[in-house]
């Protein structure tokens, strides 16, 4: 049996770009036991590779050919393998060697409840964001029916969840401080960092959100973090960036 683990991503697309910071701040992405496999866009808009399943990406395909399809299932099975690996799967007992860091989760109860509730405030975010740029960005105004009101209410929402992670992020220590990187990090400063660049966006720049602009800044001078000029495809950059008047701003 194949014992390589492949990873199928869009690598500038939010939610594969978690994992991809994941793998890195864990000592992971360099493994000869995970295959990273670029998708590509078809003419129809479908993500396609070689093996990949259809829909969207992440997808994780396992040594025994099944599939995991959602980028927390994969963070928390990559965080599982590591911290437990199957005596009798030799891979497993590899991976966890070379990770850097025992777990980006935490080490007790109390700390893995505390990076679940923060990873899922950061998912909230995320999906109201894409809900906020399907309907009011000029990228999605060929293929879906656009409403600047609901993209209007989607970014609201949107940085309520960030309102709410501000708090968690204020009674901790910076990573400049020395806090070790969890999943949550990896989750929202891809997010941060898609909103911005590539929708022209800065979900953080509100007064209200100080310790989430330290996070975004300090993360952003991290090794895993640092990526090419044209990360983002100019395509689809420039159209993004570009959004329908809402009533409020006319």
């Amino acid at each position: 049996m194949n014992t390589t683990l492949e990873l199928f991503v869009l690598p500038w697309g939010v939610y594969p770009r978690r994992v991809l910071l994941y793998l890195s701040e864990k000592g992971l992405s360099k493994s000869p036991n995970i295959k990273i496999t670029p998708v590509s866009i078809s003419a129809s808009a479908k993500l396609v590779a070689k093996g990949k399943p259809e829909g969207t990406v992440p997808v994780l395909k396992l040594p025994d050919g099944s599939f995991i399809k959602q980028s927390v299932a994969i963070l928390q099975y990559f965080e599982e393998v590591c911290s437990h690996p199957d005596p009798e799967e030799p891979w497993q007992g590899e991976l966890a060697k070379l990770a850097s860091k025992e777990s980006m989760l935490g080490r007790s109860a109390k700390e893995r409840a505390r990076a679940r509730d923060m990873l899922s405030l950061t998912d909230e975010a995320t999906m109201y964001f894409g809900f906020a740029c399907h309907k009011g960005s000029r990228l999605f105004e060929t293929r879906e029916q656009m409403s600047p009101l609901a993209s209007r209410f989607a970014f609201e929402s949107c940085r309520k969840s960030l309102g709410l992670l501000e708090q968690y992020y204020a009674e901790q220590k910076s990573i400049g401080q020395g806090r070790q990187v969890n999943i949550c990090d990896c989750a929202l400063y891809s997010l941060l960092h898609f909103s911005k660049e590539m929708y022209g966006k800065d979900l953080c720049s509100e007064p209200e959100l100080p310790n989430l602009q330290c996070f975004y800044q300090e993360f952003g001078q991290r090794e895993s973090a640092q990526v090419s000029e044209n990360h983002f495809p100019e395509q689809f950059q420039a159209i993004a960036a570009q959004w329908l008047p809402d009533e409020e701003d006319m």
